[in-house]
């Protein structure tokens, strides 16, 4: 009930989400390009790339690539399972460095730029119902399981050795990242128009990720505002708004991000 609550304020507050929280901005652009292959009883496998910058063009922050299979049990349920590979872009990092012994400052580390590789497996649950065949409602359960491999960071330490200069002693040194396990259920709230004969769908969606490790703490808010349109059968375009609300290893930031997709259907 609670979760509920949270998809529905999440989804009312949509216009002004990008001012809940005094966090980073930066915009970002996301691009995707998918393929879906329908098959005999009600089975579907589909496959897609994609690619997001951060600070709009100025560097890239994920490249991916996913692989899925679903099953449509009735017009009203469909499940899903699926695996992506990401390479995560870190920008470089600057931490305030304080000596053990004294709590006093001593210097700075700083952590060049580097790419996390990620492996991630979903399963997915969605339930969708129409209203006078115009309105579609549908919401999207989906556990997802993220692991991040173990890598080594090139360090450069800053330190002040006698406490009343500036820095004088600089080390370069190898930071090992251990590897993480993320176990998330994030839940999606999305309507649509959708009437039969028109090419363009337009769509609003809210969606919170609840971290299983935390008690659920929500990690992320996501909302978007965005319209599909059927080029012709089988092609269709996507575009929209997306605002997210990150709060999680990936940093606290909001991002409102540029989406642009298409997807192949045969």
């Amino acid at each position: 009930m609670k979760r509920k609550a949270l998809l529905i304020l999440s989804f009312s507050q949509f216009l002004i989400l990008p001012h809940s929280w005094a966090t980073d901005n930066t915009g970002g652009v996301w691009t995707e390009v998918g393929v879906t292959k329908s098959l005999p009883y009600n089975l579907s496998v589909d496959g897609s790339v994609g690619h997001r910058t951060l600070d709009w063009f100025d560097w890239s922050s994920r490249t991916d690539a996913s692989i899925g299979a679903g099953y449509k049990v009735n017009k009203y349920l469909k499940l899903g399972l699926g695996y992506t590979f990401i390479a995560k872009h870190n920008q470089t990092e600057t931490k305030d460095h304080f000596k053990k012994s004294t709590g006093a400052w001593n210097g700075y580390n700083i952590d060049a730029a580097n790419w996390a590789m990620r492996h991630r497996v979903s399963l997915d649950v969605t339930g969708t119902y129409r209203v006078h065949k115009l309105v579609r409602f549908s919401l999207r359960e989906r556990y997802q399981y993220t692991y991040q491999q173990a890598r080594d960071v090139d360090r450069t330490q800053f330190r002040d050795t006698d406490y009343d200069n500036l820095v004088d002693q600089i080390n370069f040194t190898t930071d090992h990242k251990d590897a993480k396990h993320r176990h998330l259920l994030r839940s999606r709230l999305k309507i649509s128009i959708d009437k039969k004969g028109w090419k363009w769908e337009p769509y609003v969606s809210a969606e919170l990720h609840n971290d299983f490790a935390n008690q659920m703490h929500i990690d992320k808010v996501r909302s978007a505002i965005g319209v599909d349109y059927s080029i012709k059968k089988g092609h269709k375009l996507g575009f929209a708004y997306i605002f997210n609300h990150e709060n999680d290893d990936d940093g606290d930031q909001n991002i409102h991000a540029i989406s642009i997709g298409y997807n192949f259907k045969f």
